[in-house]
């Protein structure tokens, strides 16, 4: 299947220096000239956020590149950890400009930096933001700061239950007075991702009632630091030179040896666990409908999207194919426990006993696949002695595991295809809008007629590249797809 990413790097800040010389210095970005005795700083974060937020940042739908932030903080020490520059901005939108695919501003350090080595760091994140961060909010010129800080939710942060978006960095430089230089300092996602988007789910009898996720490991802490300071070139990049970073602490007590990532009810996205056609599978279409009614000669609707909003000519929501089901969550990153299974995926019932379980496995050719992960050990950076394995492996800073493929929030898919019988044309191409060979630009691209979703007929998947939820009708495998600028493309394997 050809993989298509949404480019839209995390996040990415330019810092442009320029120091007293006897020529004049001209900003690359800007095109003006800056004063001999000027260090100006360009800051550049591509930001492709889209409104889907919630109290503690986005919520996590898929796979896509982008981030909801708005607030960002800058500080540079010197070589002794001292705070001898501060810039804030509490409103990044209104704040910076557009450039190419985010934003963008430039500013004139007030004291100029004498020659030295210096360290810039840098945060991105949410204004409501769960995570306790005012170890980074206090920090004051003259004050002293200590890298490898630990953050963790606030006391009142209960909205975040497992990790929350947030995007950090820090770049070292050396400063001298007889010229300039220009570097990049990266910010990327100080989280890991998981998701599920699978359809065809078993009946068991009409037993079946939740899909779980859950892991053999939790952290609750987060370590700022070990950046990998990288500029990813694609969401998703398979050339990237990947950085596999446990930057988690604060291991949890688990209950049963689980961590529960993500648990969907059925009941939110069926109206009845029925099998009408006695296919062993949950119906997403019935010949009746729940309160016992005769369609006439029609498939009815069994299937709802529970983040549909009540407001008929809302777009503003994540949209998804007609029978599946979807649940994903941010965590912060965790070592693998050696020997354990780290992922599995369950079936349970309305006492959430299991009906079925899967192990969720890397590919043996997998680029995580014998690697020695990095991870905070208790006071300092460490590595692993074992390398990771295919059922034992680490969930790494800036990397998504997900169930079936969904590389967009909201795939096009307007309106929800809920109703077979009453769906006026074709969704939209959810790469492409608009057919270029079309004379009519408005008309929408016919979907591709290869291949058809079973349970929904009359609705084909136009892209099966961006949104195709992955089948638990009798598989032995499921694929799990990892990204991570969301970095790289791990192919994951269920048995």
């Amino acid at each position: 299947m050809n993989k298509k990413f949404i480019l839209g790097i995390t996040l990415l800040g330019a810092l442009s220096f320029y120091s007293c010389s006897n020529e004049t210095v001209i900003d690359s970005e800007t095109g003006q000239e800056v004063g001999n005795n000027e260090q100006v700083l360009s800051l550049t974060i591509l930001n492709s956020g889209d409104g889907l937020t919630s109290r503690a940042g986005r919520p996590m739908y898929g796979t896509e590149a982008k981030q909801t932030i708005d607030k960002v903080r800058l500080w540079i020490c010197d070589s002794g950890g001292k705070v001898v520059y501060i810039k804030d901005y509490s409103d990044w939108l209104s704040d910076s400009e557009s450039y190419d695919n985010g934003r963008m501003t430039n500013f004139v350090l007030e004291n100029r930096l004498t020659a030295g080595t210096y360290t810039v760091y840098a945060i991105g994140y949410d204004s409501n933001s769960d995570y306790d961060l005012s170890v980074f909010t206090r920090l004051a010129k003259e004050s002293t700061y200590s890298p490898n800080t630990i953050i963790s939710k606030t006391s009142d942060g209960g909205e975040t239950v497992h990790g929350e978006e947030f995007f950090a960095g820090s770049l070292d430089f050396t400063l001298s007075d007889s010229k300039g230089f220009k570097k990049d300092v990266v910010l990327n996602r100080q989280v890991a991702g998981a998701y599920i988007y699978v359809k065809d789910i078993p009946f068991m009898n009409g037993n079946s009632r939740y899909i779980r996720l859950v892991a053999s490991a939790k952290n609750n802490e987060l370590v700022f630091g070990n950046f990998a300071n990288i500029d990813i070139a694609s969401n998703g990049g398979a050339g990237t030179a990947a950085k596999f970073v446990v930057n988690g602490t604060s291991p949890a007590t688990l209950t049963g040896n689980e961590y529960e990532i993500c648990k969907i009810d059925l009941q939110n996205w069926f109206y009845s666990i029925s099998d009408e056609n006695n296919d062993g599978l949950i119906d997403a279409t019935v010949t009746t409908d729940p309160s016992g009614c005769q369609y006439s000669g029609l498939q009815g609707n069994n299937w709802k999207n529970p983040y549909k909003p009540t407001d008929p000519n809302s777009t503003d929501y994540p949209t998804f194919r007609r029978g599946s089901v979807f649940g994903g969550e941010f965590i912060i990153p965790f070592a693998k426990v050696a020997g354990e299974q780290t992922l599995k995926l369950q079936l349970l019932d309305s006492s959430s006993q299991e009906l079925l379980s899967w192990n969720i496995n890397l590919s043996s050719t997998d680029q995580q696949v014998g690697k020695t992960v990095t991870y905070w050990n208790n006071s300092s950076w460490g590595s692993f002695t074992s390398k990771d394995d295919k059922n034992s492996y680490s969930l790494v800073r800036n990397h998504v595991y997900g169930i079936g493929n969904r590389t967009m929030d909201n795939p096009g898919w307007n309106p929800d295809p809920e109703d077979p019988g009453t769906d006026p044309e074709p969704p939209v191409d959810p790469i492409d809008p608009t057919d270029p060979s079309d004379p009519d630009p408005d008309k929408p691209t016919d979907p591709d007629p290869d291949p058809t979703d079973p349970t929904d007929p009359d609705n084909p998947n136009p892209n099966p590249d961006v949104d195709d939820p992955e089948s638990l009708d009798n598989k032995q495998y499921l694929t799990v797809k990892v990204n991570d600028n969301w970095e790289i493309i791990h192919d994951m394997e269920l048995e």
